[in-house]
Order: C-alpha cells, then sequence, then structure tokens
C-alpha cells in the first residue's frame, strides 16, 4: 500500500478519534448538577474549547515543523487524554475550563489541522472529495462516540465515563498516527491545481488581499453559527421544545448524522460547482432553519429537521473552506493560510456563547444570528479570486523581497571578507613585528658576546 493511503487510513483513525469532542454536550447537565452551576457556564467549556481548538490548528504548522507530524500528533493523543482525564475529577468549574476547555481543545486542535491538511496535500487532484472524507471522519467520530459516550454515562458514573473516553481517544489516535507520512515528501502537482491558482501565496502576501478577510468574516460567522446550535443541541430541545431527556439526546444523533452528510455531500460537490457558491448555499440553510426554530412550531419532529440542516450546512461549510483557501492561495503555504483563517473557529464559538450569556435566552441569540447570516450571505458574493494585478503584485514583491535578501547576504558575505582581511593584515603586522623583535634581540645579544 503506498504512502498516500497508508496516510488517508491513518488520518481517519485520527480524526473520528478528534471529532468526539463534538459529543460535549451530553456532559454538560450531569457536570452542572456535579458543580452545582448554571448550564450555560458549563456549556461555556465547549466554547473555550473551540477556541483552543482554533488556537492549536494555527500553531501546529510551526510544531510540525520542530517535532515532526508523527510526533505532533501523538502529542495531540495526550494532551487530549489528559484533559478529559483531569476533567473526570475538575474538583470545580475554573478546573474544568482548564482540562476540557484548554488542554483538551489544544490537544483536539493541532491533530485535526495536521492530519487535515497533510491528506489533502496528498491528493492534489480531489481536494474536495479527500476533505470531505477526513471532515466526514471528524464528524463521524461524534456519531461514534455519542452512542459510547451515552452508553458509559447510563452505565457509569460520570468520571468513570470521561475516563473511559479520555483512553479511547489516546489509543486511536496514537494508533492512527503510525499510519501518517509527511506529505511534504511527496508534493505533487496536478491540472487541478494550476487551474485553481497560478501564485502560491505566502501568509504575509494573503492577508494582504481583502479577499482572505472576507472568507474569514464569512468563516467565523458560519461556525458562530454551526458551533453554537450544536454545542447546546441537547439543551435547546430539553429547555425550548420541551424533549425528554432521551429525545433530547438523540437530536445530538440527527445533528451529527446530518453533519457527516453535508461534509460527504458538499464536499463531493466542491469538486464539480464553483465552491464560494457552495458556502452561499449553507448560508441559506443555516438561516432557514434558525426561521424555523424561531417561527416554526415548536414540536420534536420540526425540531430534529432545523437542528439536521444546521448541521448539514455546517459539515459541508466546513468541508468546503479548506479547498476554497487552496483555490485562493495555493497548496505550498495552505497549513499556515488556513490555520490563521481557522481562528475564527474559535471566534465564531466564543461569540456564540457569548451572545447567549449577554441576553440570557435562545431566542434573542437566534435572532442575532439571522442578521449575521445575511451579512455573511451578502459577503459571499463580493468574493472573487485573486486577480492576475493581485498575483503579479505578489510575484513583483517576492521577487522584490529576494533581491533584498540577497543584497543583504552579499553586503554580510562582503562586511565577513573585509574583517577576515583586516585580521589577516592585523596578524601579518604583529608578526612582521615579532620578527624584527627577535633579529633586534639577536643583534643585542652579538655585540655583548663580541
Amino acid at each position: 500500500m503506498s504512502q498516500r493511503y497508508k496516510t488517508l487510513i491513518g488520518s481517519v483513525l485520527v480524526l473520528l478519534a478528534l471529532g468526539s469532542v463534538y459529543t460535549w454536550s451530553l456532559f454538560n447537565l450531569p457536570l452542572s448538577q456535579k458543580f452545582g452551576s448554571d448550564i450555560n457556564s458549563v456549556a461555556f467549556t465547549f466554547g473555550l474549547m473551540s477556541m483552543s481548538l482554533a488556537i492549536g490548528a494555527s500553531v501546529s504548522g510551526v510544531l510540525k515543523v520542530k517535532l515532526g507530524i508523527k510526533n505532533v500528533i501523538i502529542l495531540a493523543a495526550a494532551l487530549s487524554s489528559l484533559g478529559l482525564g483531569i476533567a473526570a475529577f475538575a474538583p470545580n468549574i475554573w478546573w474544568l475550563y482548564l482540562s476540557a476547555g484548554v488542554l483538551l481543545g489544544f490537544g483536539d486542535g493541532i491533530g485535526y489541522m495536521l492530519a487535515l491538511t497533510n491528506c489533502v496535500r496528498f491528493f492534489p487532484n480531489n481536494k474536495g472529495l479527500i476533505s470531505a472524507i477526513s471532515i466526514g471522519a471528524y464528524g463521524g467520530g461524534s456519531l461514534l462516540f455519542k452512542a459510547i459516550d451515552s452508553y458509559l454515562l447510563v452505565n457509569y458514573s460520570l468520571e468513570q465515563s470521561l475516563l473511559a473516553w479520555a483512553v479511547l481517544v489516546g489509543a486511536i489516535t496514537a494508533i492512527g498516527s503510525t499510519l501518517i507520512y509527511d506529505s511534504i515528501h511527496s508534493l505533487h502537482t496536478s491540472n487541478d491545481t494550476k487551474k485553481t491558482t497560478q501564485v502560491e501565496y505566502e501568509l504575509f502576501e494573503a492577508i494582504k488581499l481583502k479577499e482572505y478577510w472576507i472568507l474569514t468574516a464569512m468563516f467565523v460567522i458560519d461556525c458562530m453559527c454551526g458551533l453554537y446550535i450544536i454545542g447546546v443541541t441537547s439543551d435547546i430541545g430539553r429547555t425550548l421544545i420541551n424533549l425528554e431527556y432521551q429525545d433530547a439526546a438523540a437530536a445530538i444523533s440527527v445533528a451529527a448524522l446530518s453533519n457527516i452528510v453535508g461534509r460527504l455531500v458538499i464536499g463531493a460537490l466542491a469538486d464539480k460547482l464553483p465552491r464560494i457558491r457552495l458556502i452561499t448555499f449553507d448560508q441559506i440553510l443555516s438561516l432557514l432553519a434558525l426561521l424555523i426554530l424561531l417561527f416554526g412550531p415548536q414540536d420534536k419532529y420540526m425540531f430534529y429537521i432545523a437542528i439536521g440542516m444546521v448541521a448539514f450546512s455546517f459539515g459541508g461549510t466546513v468541508t468546503v473552506y479548506p479547498t476554497i483557501i487552496s483555490d485562493f492561495f495555493g497548496l505550498k503555504n495552505f497549513a499556515k493560510n488556513y490555520g490563521l483563517l481557522y481562528t475564527g473557529f474559535g471566534i465564531g464559538s466564543l461569540l456564540g456563547f457569548g451572545i447567549s450569556s449577554v441576553f440570557g435566552g435562545f431566542n434573542i441569540t437566534f435572532s442575532v444570528i439571522c442578521v449575521l447570516l445575511v451579512i455573511a450571505i451578502i459577503l459571499s458574493f463580493m468574493v472573487r479570486l485573486p486577480n492576475e494585478q493581485d498575483m503579479r503584485k505578489a510575484k513583483k514583491e517576492r521577487r522584490m523581497r529576494r533581491e533584498k535578501e540577497l543584497k543583504e547576504q552579499q553586503e554580510q558575505a562582503k562586511l565577513e571578507q573585509e574583517a577576515i582581511k583586516k585580521a589577516l593584515e592585523n596578524l601579518h603586522a604583529m608578526q612582521q613585528n615579532n620578527v624584527k623583535e627577535n633579529l633586534t634581540e639577536e643583534d643585542s645579544l652579538s655585540k655583548e658576546s663580541k
């Protein structure tokens, strides 16, 4: 089996394990009862986790350069397991924020971003499909672990359930890391890559383009909607729709399954249709879902439909964004360019939970998100691939930078040569002085002997 197919299998295993964080809402109620805290305070852990995940994703490329991809993914396994393990015995909510919010989130982020971007680079002709498979596995983890965690919570204590989850995540991620190879040694070029971009943008070049920030703003809004709704799915069902625990938990399965379907369907279409219009479609779908939650009949099945629409669109959105970033800014610096934009994942999550905390209700939060989704839809019609002028400007800046670096290197080399020459001249002068002194001393001794 070739390295890239081994990497695909290993990446799927890693992403299945790391995707389990999306079952966190199952633990909100038992944890709030344990700490005697408001459920929104416990649910904020997921927002903090998402922010830490985004930070981890943004620095994953740097860690890969220093440690190597296998070691970074093993580190992701260790941090994720440690975070869940500490959360099992957290004495108060602040320890929960530190363990599940920071450690688990950061570990999940570095593993997720490296497994995804590395795998996509192995298959440049099928970026949409491979993104769909990889991110679909990440979403599949929430469905798989929803069943596992639900079983654990019913049959074991809260602490035992978190510990078992920690062991499973660490073991599966570590096994997957043994199959993953670094794509930097097998970077292919293809007609597909050449059609979508004519220049490889460095990160500092990409952030000078308005397209980068339009895409970032859209990503923040899309993530705010998807992460907030998915993160409190069970709570919405119990509080807003008055569902029983089992019916509310079933909504998590609906969200997980819809999320996977969205990733696979939209990801496959991303190789055939304009990718930015797929983002527009997903945004409109989320807007319609929130309008159903706000103004539709408050019954179980309409709730499931609305949750499924949000999860489907969010799954499709996060699948398409990596390919859009590679289209706009190239594959060479993909991890850096996408990593910075991915901080919007955490920012969006915090914004959603922040709005909810400030206004203290689901309906007002849904209304604010609806307004922001309308703005995102408008932005999606404003963004365009970098034009020829932008590309020529980037090439010119890169050439000028390289010429400047070469000139500086030449000047440095010249200064070093002059320093060496001066040192040699001083050494030669010292040797001449020593010879003269020796001759003078010999002459003196000769005269004295006479």
